[in-house]
């Protein structure tokens, strides 16, 4: 089952013309069981000359001697057709079938014969087989033969063995009926299904683009009607989207603004105060609160800007990052690994790796890069420090802004809570994830994963 899952194809288009060719196969096929069993054996001219000739053999037999029926059946014999008289029966009585019984009935009227009269005909394969055997077996596909036995009045009988041709080669007529059947439907049903697909590849594509953060012109409506109003649907929602982020921009860039202005003022007030303890405990709260506002403000600015998305090699990505913090003396290590291509916005990337790095470097004091590519179609990236990791009740709590560990008891070591979610973001918004785990003995390691469809191996 798993290897014909393997082969089944993957997209609609194959899909459905594999299922469209089966079908046409497999009503050819219930065609011809069908004929096989209900329709004529014996090609009708086949027919008419087998009657004739039983016909002429028969009119010799009941008024030439014995030795001339012998020459002139003799000159008339050939390869599918024989004749000769004698004290048995060729074909023992039996119930004929309904062809067999036409036949017998038709022989029968134009001899005259009385019904008492002995004819027996028996309609069946060369190798003995039912003449209607099954057309997938090798007996269906053997060759006819028509063996009679017509009652003379002086108790001999005249027998034959012919060999009529068959009313349906099959050979040759599926080598017709197959391509002139299936060969124009399957050309226009995949026509018609391509221009339903069509606009649903478009859509998938950019589904695909909006889920990394990209905006995109809206869609032209093509296809199907039913296709036209998933299309017209889409460009609606991504419109609806965009108007809401840009709400929610503006909302906070002009909080995070008129924020500003009445710590400026407090700053002013204090700034005309005298010394004292605590006038620098008001300073250094307006410091972090300005910083917070500030950070809030930038994160909602990059938040706004929309980057264009590109192809890069992450590798060279991470070589970067790991040069820069060896020029500034930071303990990070990546020990490189083999180059995986990626479609990523590269400057908001590179900002939520920074921050996991900073991250680590601040609580830990170093970071160890790691990637590679899982088997079940994700790019994974690791980013492990050497310290005492986190509770794990604090492992996705750290992800919400201005949360920091150690905060409530003052033994965090700077920031203000925002580098963790700006990173979380940045990587949904490429349609992956991150994630925190404890690794001990050696400390926390934060994991990226991004999907399959953004990733392909470099030649």
């Amino acid at each position: 089952m798993s290897r014909l899952r393997a082969l089944w194809p993957r997209k609609m288009l194959h899909q459905l013309s594999v299922l469209l060719l089966l079908a046409l196969l497999a009503s050819n096929a219930i065609a011809m069981l069908f004929v096989q069993h209900t329709g004529a054996l014996i090609h009708p001219l086949s027919r008419t000359m087998s009657l004739e000739r039983l016909v002429t053999a028969h009119h010799v037999a009941m008024e030439a001697q014995d030795e001339v029926f012998d020459r002139l059946l003799g000159a008339t014999t050939s390869a599918d057709a024989q004749f000769w008289i004698d004290q048995q029966a060729e074909v023992e009585p039996f119930a004929m079938r309904a062809e067999e019984q036409r036949m017998a009935n038709a022989l029968r009227e134009q001899l005259q014969l009385a019904q008492d009269v002995r004819v027996d005909m028996q309609l069946e394969r060369i190798t003995g087989g039912h003449a209607r055997g099954h057309v997938f077996s090798p007996d269906g596909w053997a060759p006819l033969r028509l063996r009679s036995s017509i009652e003379l009045p002086d108790g001999r009988y005249l027998n034959a063995l012919q060999h009529p041709a068959g009313a349906y080669e099959w050979g040759s007529m599926l080598a017709y009926s197959l391509p002139v059947t299936t060969v124009p439907v399957l050309l226009i049903v995949m026509f018609c299904i391509s221009r339903v697909v069509r606009p649903v590849k478009t859509l998938a594509q950019a589904t695909e683009r909006v889920s990394r953060g990209e905006w995109i012109a809206p869609l032209p409506l093509t296809g199907p009607q039913e296709a036209r109003d998933l299309t017209a649907a889409f460009n609606t929602m991504q419109a609806n989207i965009a108007r809401h982020v840009e709400g929610r921009t503006r909302m906070l860039a002009a909080l995070s603004h008129d924020l500003n202005t009445p710590i400026t003022e407090l700053r002013l007030l204090l700034e005309l105060l005298e010394e004292s303890p605590a006038r620098e405990d008001m300073l250094e709260s307006l410091d972090e609160l300005s910083a917070m506002v500030g950070a809030t403000l930038n994160f909602v600015r990059d938040d706004a800007v929309q980057e264009p998305t590109l192809t890069i090699v992450l590798n060279d990505m991470l070589e970067d990052l790991a040069k820069r913090y060896r020029l500034m003396k930071q303990p990070v290590t990546w020990s490189g690994a083999a180059p995986i291509m990626l479609t990523c916005r590269p400057l908001a990337l590179k900002r939520a790796l920074t921050n996991l790095i900073d991250n680590a470097l601040r609580h830990a004091g170093d970071a160890t890069l790691t990637l590679h590519q899982e088997d079940h179609g994700t790019l994974r990236l690791e980013i492990l420090d050497h310290g005492q990791g986190l509770p794990q009740e604090w492992l996705s709590k750290v992800f919400e802004p201005f949360v920091q560990f150690g905060a409530a008891d003052g033994s965090h070591n700077g920031g203000i809570g925002l580098g963790l979610a700006i990173a979380r973001a940045c990587v949904q918004a490429h349609g992956g994830e991150l994630l925190l785990e404890n690794r001990p003995p050696a400390g926390l390691c934060a994991v990226v994963r991004l999907p399959m469809a953004l990733v392909r191996s470099s030649a």
